[in-house]
């Protein structure tokens, strides 16, 4: 079946192909090729609900201007290791790309910063701005968002807060970095649209409808209908309470509390980032050591018929990025014919791409 079909694509042919779709909504083609890269870079650590997946919802918000085309960022407040940044609307990944690089930057020189963002827009999967941090292996990773809200209170029976996802990431030394990628529900609202292309059920107590009843129908409902339940229950929510307060009341921005549709009247997105220098701590060399010891052990530990070894957090979408270099970025068939469409849709010569979909 073409929904279940994978083609294997390489990452700079993908990153081009959606680089000219957003070029043709009026993006500049830096900007684009960054928000590009973002999605790219999901789909190769097998993160498919935040990856390519998102292009045509992406540029419907554009067309209806819930975003700007033009990311410009104004610094707010600044010291030597901390700074809030305006992002005026602009896209989310083009104002976290550049937030990224500031964190490092201070964090290098002072030792820790902290960087706080307000006035942005969705940021696609928060372990590619941990991973950005510490992929030099020379500081640990930390980022935050707040989200629409979307993921009911424990007993509620409507949206509550965001997912709220947050991330950390650790250098290893030997081993690919660790890396924590979670949100605060039970799953990533950009999952349902692959259910619903696979045709499966949504996993049970995983989504309620509007009715305030639970639903494993990804079809049931429009996808900004469904109502996420949080993991682990009052844990999951209070880290989703814990961090807002990271970012949209760090940042001076805007709490995510009424939801009326994915329009420019709804309210901004704010994230953070943090770094840290390992050598402002202890030697980075033991440091890195340290780490892959405990990944040793991790790997020593006893498991269950079936599985070959405990995993460390990141270690799978580790092993998907280095396959997706090797081997071409895995994109499932209609995701392409998806982007295909769109960019034809905006005159661009995409007749190159037939050769994946014949």
């Amino acid at each position: 079946m073409d929904a279940e079909r994978i083609l294997r694509i390489g990452e700079e042919e993908l990153t081009g192909l959606s680089a000219g779709i957003f070029g043709a909504c009026g993006m500049n083609g830096e900007d684009a090729a960054a928000l590009s890269r973002s999605l790219v870079y999901a789909d190769m650590r097998g993160i498919k609900s935040h990856g390519l997946v998102r292009i045509p919802s992406y540029v419907e918000q554009l067309e209806e201007g819930v975003f700007s085309p033009v990311t410009k960022l104004d610094v707010v407040k600044e010291t030597a290791f901390s700074t809030v940044l305006e992002g005026n609307n602009g896209l989310g990944a083009v104002v976290s790309y550049k937030a990224v690089e500031l964190t490092k930057k201070k964090a290098r020189e002072n030792g820790i910063a902290f960087t706080a963002v307000r006035g942005s827009n969705h940021y696609g999967a928060a372990g590619l701005w941990s991973c950005l941090l510490s992929q030099d292996k020379d500081l640990i990773g930390f980022t935050a968002t707040n989200a629409i809200p979307i993921v009911a209170a424990v007993g509620g029976t409507g949206r509550g807060i965001g997912s709220n996802p947050f991330s950390f990431a650790v250098p290893a030394g030997k081993y690919a970095n660790m890396c924590l990628d979670i949100s605060v529900g039970h799953m990533a609202q950009g999952k349902i649209w692959e259910y619903k292309r696979l045709g499966r059920p949504l996993p049970d107590g995983a989504w309620m409808g509007p009715d305030g009843a639970v639903t494993t129908d990804p079809d049931k409902f429009d996808i900004n209908e469904y109502i996420m339940m949080p993991f682990g229950g009052h844990k999951g929510f209070g880290l989703g309470v814990i961090m807002e307060m990271l970012t949209s009341a760090l940042a001076g921005g805007e709490f995510h509390q009424k939801f009326g549709g994915l329009t420019k009247d709804m309210p901004k997105t704010s994230h953070c980032f943090m770094a840290m220098r390992l050598d402002a701590f202890t030697d980075a060399d033991d440091y890195r050591k340290d780490v892959d010891d405990y990944i040793d052990y991790l790997h020593a530990l006893p498991v269950k018929e079936g599985f070959q070894t405990a995993k460390y957090p990141g270690e799978i979408e580790a092993a998907y990025e280095a396959d997706s270099v090797k081997n071409g970025v895995p994109v499932p068939y209609k995701v392409l014919t998806d982007m295909k469409k769109t960019a034809e849709d905006k005159g661009l010569d995409v007749s190159g791409y037939g050769k994946y979909l014949d």
